[in-house]
């Protein structure tokens, strides 16, 4: 652990299902971190112990940045308030009719998931519009009075507004707002052409219903936290991490906590693109985050996170910017267990933080990841979190033994084996989906690890992938709150062009990127005084024609003046990369158009970790370790002992205080200058 600083400057807190990761930064642009234990009865714990072991004083705090899955969560369990929907008549079953795509395509019985609205809940007006925007039937007042009356009846407060072809035009939908706010003054509303003004009906109406259920939590959640911070004394500005990976105010995510439902993973993609960017343009990785509870993936492709323009959250869709992540219950706390049938599962059941795995000494009798890889003698008990939490090596033998290996007839050794081995194979699973079923080739990336155990899984991924290297940044077990203190303040604007036939012209485009400009540049301003430059970043969207769905991709200034020539000839390229072909015979349409506004805050790059000093690390020492059924003898090294440049072969265990790496027989470890660890294999495995 590092010293504590005089003046923290800046935190980012990062909460995990196990450990609340706090990165600072302080006055004289030293950066430090330190894990806490999660507090789920009441994560604002966790978080004010943070601020307290970092020695933050409130007169000097300026910004506190914030990671949370607060909303997500609320969703994911079914605990958020009743919603009713206001939509056009006709559309009241959108929401139940969904799409006809299944999860199990194959699988005639299952059943589809309840409605995020129930039906008794779902309203129709008449007020319509067309497609390009033309009104068919406008607001009837006295209707809209009526309906909220009902809603009122019901006891319903959050109300989401989604009509027909409002992504064109938001008059009706800003009429019906106006018009149930005066029935219901202190009612939650939100409206389609606010929070995703895109098409696909399903989509949208889901995202609005998802905008408005969460609201009232992510609004309480910001009360209590900004009410902890005020009683302290701390007035510093409280943003809050977006899925799209840039920051917004609190204000902004009160009122848009839709865009927060991947607050926390992103964090870790995010600082990945700034450590791809320092390395090369041409630099493309593919990340693993691996924490306490679930292993996150992610693709940065040319320093550019891979992004998605509709994820989802169980079963239902949300349509806002994120970035592609997909995540797996596979972390250091979860649990291993033999089924009925003698096959060994791990995962997605967590220990979690409490009690957490049987070696954390808490009560936790369930054998866990953790639990294995201190059998098979890849963490030291001794040194877990550097000395922080001595870890019970009895206990995690007695977990093994109990949960698998004798149900299994096998040694303790072997039963750990089997959980690393699993656990592997499920995120390899993970991986391969992620990249190979995407299109990208695995040896054009690199696998950037983070997370506290994400570096002791690394290389035998990289493996089973070909991937030829494996990085760890500095801090790895703190990274994804590192991201987070360096994430830009960002707000993502856009328009559907509705008649693609009409192949708009390189004028109409420029006159239209132009608007979207203004009103990005705007809404930044309006989040935080006093910011700096304003960076602008145009996208387009297209698709061939007869196409469903699209590809987004950036223009850039040097492309010259025809946007339009130009877009098309950049999807032309990303298509023959992805998928090995293009078709210059068939049109090209672009179908929507968008813009992202950013501006620094201040935070410092992910690289700029302040390094522990070599002469305070721990004296290198042998240890065994089992690989393949056998003990072999392995070399521990802190992580701040390495030289830069000087190559290590495994078996090698490289510790620091968030985090620990392992280096398996056939690898090579070392230091590069710039304070990123290189993991690859030797030439001697690569020839085999």
């Amino acid at each position: 652990m590092t010293g504590r600083p005089e003046a923290v400057r800046r935190v980012a807190v990062d909460i995990g299902g196990t450990f609340t990761d706090v990165v600072f930064e302080d006055t004289s642009g030293a950066v430090r971190a330190l894990k806490v234990s999660t507090t789920p009865r009441d994560i604002t714990v966790g978080i004010l112990a943070g601020l307290d072991r970092a020695g933050a004083a409130p007169d000097r705090l300026e910004a506190f940045v914030h990671g949370t899955t607060i909303a997500l969560n609320a969703l994911l369990e079914g605990t958020t308030p009743a919603v009713g929907l206001i939509t056009t008549r006709g559309f009241r079953d959108v929401l139940e009719i969904m799409r006809t795509s299944r999860p199990d395509m194959y699988n005639l019985q299952q059943d589809k998931p309840q409605p995020l609205v129930p039906r008794r809940l779902r309203r129709e007006v008449g007020a319509r519009m067309t497609y390009t925007g033309e009104e068919l039937s406008p607001v009837d007042s006295a209707e809209v009075r009526a309906l909220a009356a009902e809603f009122a009846a019901e006891g319903v407060t959050s109300i989401a507004v989604c009509l027909l072809h409002a992504y064109v035009d938001g008059r009706h939908e800003r009429e019906v707002r106006d018009v149930v706010q005066e029935v219901l003054p202190t009612a939650s509303i939100s409206i389609s052409s606010d929070i995703s003004r895109v098409w696909r009906e399903f989509e949208r109406t889901s995202t609005t219903v998802s905008n408005v259920a969460t609201k009232p939590i992510v609004d309480r959640y910001m009360t209590v936290l900004e009410r902890e911070l005020d009683d302290r004394g701390f007035d510093a500005n409280v943003l809050i991490m977006q899925s799209s990976g840039g920051v917004m105010s609190g204000s902004t995510a009160r009122e848009r906590p839709v865009s927060t439902l991947m607050s926390g993973p992103v964090g870790g993609v995010t600082g990945a693109a700034g450590l791809a960017r320092a390395l090369g343009p041409e630099t493309s990785l593919v990340t693993l985050d691996m924490g306490g509870t679930s292993a996150d993936v992610a693709i940065v492709d040319r320093g550019a996170p891979v992004t998605r323009s509709v994820g989802h959250v169980g079963r239902w869709p949300v349509m806002v910017p994120m970035i592609d992540i997909e995540a797996i219950g596979a972390g250091g706390g979860s649990i291993a267990r033999v089924d009925d049938f003698g096959g060994l599962r791990v995962g997605p059941e967590s220990a979690g933080a409490d009690p957490g795995p049987a070696c954390y000494g808490r009560g936790g009798r369930a054998a866990t990841v953790t639990d294995a890889n201190v059998v098979l003698g890849r963490i030291d008990p001794g040194y877990f979190l550097a000395g922080e939490l001595e870890l019970d090596a009895a206990a995690a033998e007695r977990a093994v033994a109990e949960g698998v290996a004798e149900p299994l007839g096998l040694s303790v050794e072997a039963a750990a084996e089997g959980i690393v081995t699993v656990v592997n194979s499920n995120m390899t699973r993970l991986l391969w989906e992620m990249m190979i079923a995407r299109g990208y080739d695995p040896r054009e990336f690199s696998l950037l690890a983070f997370g506290g155990a994400g570096p002791l899984h690394a290389c035998e991924l990289a493996g089973a992938l070909s991937i030829g290297e494996v990085l760890v940044p500095p801090e790895p077990g703190t990274f994804s709150a590192a991201g987070i203190l360096s994430a830009d303040l960002r707000h993502d604007v856009d328009r559907m062009l509705v008649d693609v036939a009409s192949d708009p012209s390189a004028e109409q485009l420029e006159a239209a990127f132009a608007e979207l400009e203004r009103q990005a540049r705007a809404a930044l301003e309006a989040q935080h005084r006093g910011l700096g430059r304003i960076d602008i970043a145009r996208f387009a969207e297209l698709r061939y024609a007869g196409q469903d769905h699209v590809l987004s991709v950036e223009l850039t200034q040097d492309l010259g003046s025809d946007l339009r020539e130009a877009a098309q000839r950049r999807f032309h390229d990303k298509h023959l990369r992805l998928y090995g072909f293009q078709r210059d015979d068939v049109a090209v349409e672009i179908v929507r158009i968008q813009v992202v506004s950013s501006a620094q805050m201040g935070g410092r790059s992910v690289m700029t970790f302040t390094a522990r000093a070599p002469e305070r690390a721990r004296a290198g020492r042998s240890a065994g370790i089992y690989v393949d059924g056998a003990r072999v003898e392995a070399t521990r090294l802190e992580r701040a002992a390495l030289e830069a440049d000087v190559p290590h072969e495994g078996p090698l265990v490289l510790e620091e205080p968030g985090s620990t790496t392992y280096v398996p027989p056939g690898w090579v470890a070392r230091a590069r200058r710039d304070g990123v660890l290189s993991l690859t294999m030797s030439d001697a495995e690569e020839g085999v």
